[in-house]
């Protein structure tokens, strides 16, 4: 087994969801090695419960490989273990403070300690197989999601005895079977031939109910949100896909939920919860992520990575001001030094971060830039990480191009180079976060990363002109990207403060009488900047001359 959080190293290289290159055993004729814990929560509801432990009781995975914990959400009369149940069974009382299905499942999966983590609804009946057919496909990769069947029915067995006699006579799936299934997972299912050609919204297909997934690719994607009640189920089954998951759907692994309140109780969240809380947390769908404020967007659709390393503090802003600019505005940038330096450095005038203190004061107050002393790895959570070097400038619209072409030829790495300058390292790169967590997982010490995505992926490049694709190492001093002022307040925009600034003056801003307190605290931090720039001119870091400054 791996290190904690951390998923092992696969063999098989699955090209993007195609789940149809793995071989699992069949089932019936193969000896597994690892456990499984079957994690539910519940709360009331005592007698579908019996029926549900009743149904693990006749597991045909080994009795010695597999535990159950059900997680009592405060249920009133505490929820007790019948007679009737798996050998490994116990029930966890959710801590005071927490409650929800989003909790239960966090705690429950804290609690358990099987190598394969499954999810079952306690008001669910399972066929015979349902933890056999999953975890062959985990023993097969350790990246595969299993997504089992998901079926309702009216009514069931009236006690566990019964629901036990029908598994020995076979005719539990003939009893149960109405017909009745998720519609809208079918559906997705058929037009994405079974997820095997499943685009960037495969995760829709993720259902809590009935699943399966080893324990390091849960940790590593951060695990069931506990504050999430509604709605869980799809978040994370969003970050699941970031880190890279290949969802199987799987048949044979048959679980019904019993009762009339069963569809109701899965049903998809409403539209609403999704716009107005699940669209903070995931920048897909679209459709979705449009209609929430730029200053509620928790996650980024990307995340920008600058190295701005020894670099000049004009060709910095430069780079930074027009990724600030673009036209898409659902994204964070992390700029990448040695900050901890500039902090032991104090205010001493001069020296050798003075760059980077400039670029610390001009960006510490802008939302959407962090710093960082190491470039993260993948965007994660994010769907898209863009790499830019210092040296290039992004056009306005450049950013939202290179996301339609990654999004249409559905590449795992999309590549902006200059016409003139064509070198294989020389360009901007928007990495897919799923892609480029799996590669990391099979990528050999002699590959090159970006071939490795290319093939589990694919690989889409562009030539870029001067307006798309600026090279500022040409210019001698680099001024901001200009910036036009609207003449009367703009009407809000629905995608959020598209082509803005924090900070940035309202129309007609300190036009007569006082000036506004923003403007006076714009005026203070230029003069600072002015300060520290006659300072360099002085100290070992001179070597331009300041006129040439913007």
């Amino acid at each position: 087994m791996s290190h904690r959080g951390r998923v092992e190293r696969v063999l098989t290289r699955v090209f993007r969801n195609d789940w149809s290159a793995l071989t699992p055993p069949e089932i019936g004729r193969w000896t597994p090695d690892l456990s499984v814990s079957v994690v539910m929560p519940a709360r009331g509801g005592q007698r579908r419960l019996d029926l549900a432990l009743a149904s693990l009781a006749a597991q045909t995975y080994p009795e010695d490989l597999l535990e159950v914990v059900v997680v009592d959400d405060h249920s009133s009369p505490a929820l007790r273990l019948p007679p009737l149940r798996p050998a490994r069974c116990r029930v966890l009382n959710a801590p005071e403070g927490g409650w929800g299905a989003g909790y239960a499942r966090a705690y429950g999966a804290h609690a358990s300690t099987g190598d394969i983590l499954v999810w079952m609804d306690a008001d669910m009946v399972a066929g015979p197989e349902f933890v056999e057919a999953q975890a062959r496909w985990h023993h097969t990769h350790a990246e595969a999601v299993t997504l089992g069947r998901v079926r309702f029915a009216d009514a069931g067995p009236r006690t566990p005895e019964e629901l036990m006699s029908r598994v020995r006579a076979g005719t539990l799936h003939r009893s149960l079977d109405t017909g009745r299934r998720h519609e809208w997972v079918e559906c997705l299912l058929t037009q994405s031939d079974r997820l095997r050609d499943a685009d960037h919204l495969g995760f829709h297909a993720y259902v809590g109910a009935a699943a399966g997934v080893r324990r390091n690719l849960y940790e590593a994607a951060g695990g069931v949100d506990p504050d999430l009640d509604l709605g869980q189920d799809t978040e994370f089954g969003y970050r699941l896909w970031q880190a890279g998951a290949v969802m199987v759907p799987e048949p044979a692994a048959t679980a019904w939920h019993v009762g009339r309140a069963g569809t109701a109780r899965t049903r998809l969240p409403s539209e609403r919860f999704r716009t107005q809380v699940l669209a903070e947390l995931m920048p897909h769908p679209h459709a979705y992520r449009e209609r929430v404020p730029a200053h509620r967007r928790r996650i980024p659709l990307v995340h920008a990575v600058v190295d701005v390393s020894g670099a000049p503090y004009d060709l910095v802003r430069g780079c930074v001001d027009r990724l600030l600019d673009s036209a898409e505005t659902d994204l964070a940038i992390t700029l990448v030094a040695d900050w901890e330096g500039v902090r032991e450095g104090g205010g001493a005038p001069g020296g050798p971060h003075l760059d980077l203190r400039l670029v610390q004061a001009n960006y510490l107050r802008e939302p959407r830039i962090s710093f960082a002393t190491a470039a993260p790895r993948t965007g994660f959570p994010s769907p898209f990480l863009l790499q830019v070097p210092v040296a290039w400038g992004l056009g306005q619209v450049a950013l939202s191009r290179l996301l339609a072409s990654a999004e249409r030829a559905r590449a795992g790495l999309t590549e902006l180079f200059s016409a003139t300058s064509p070198a294989r390292d020389a360009g901007v790169r928007l990495w897919r976060t799923r892609a480029l967590a799996r590669a990391m997982r099979v990528c050999g010490e002699e590959e090159d990363l970006g071939d490795v995505v290319a093939e589990l992926h694919g690989r889409y490049r562009i030539h870029a002109g001067q307006e798309t694709l600026t090279d500022l190492s040409l210019y001698r001093s680099v001024p901001p990207q200009p910036r036009t002022a609207p003449d009367t307040v703009a009407a809000p925009c629905p995608h959020g403060d598209a082509g803005s600034r924090e900070g940035a003056p309202a129309s007609g801003a300190g036009r007569g009488g006082r000036r506004p307190v923003g403007a006076l605290v714009r005026s203070a931090w230029r003069g600072t900047l002015r300060r520290l720039r006659r300072e360099r001119a002085h100290g070992p870091a001179a070597g331009r001359d300041p006129a040439q400054e913007g």
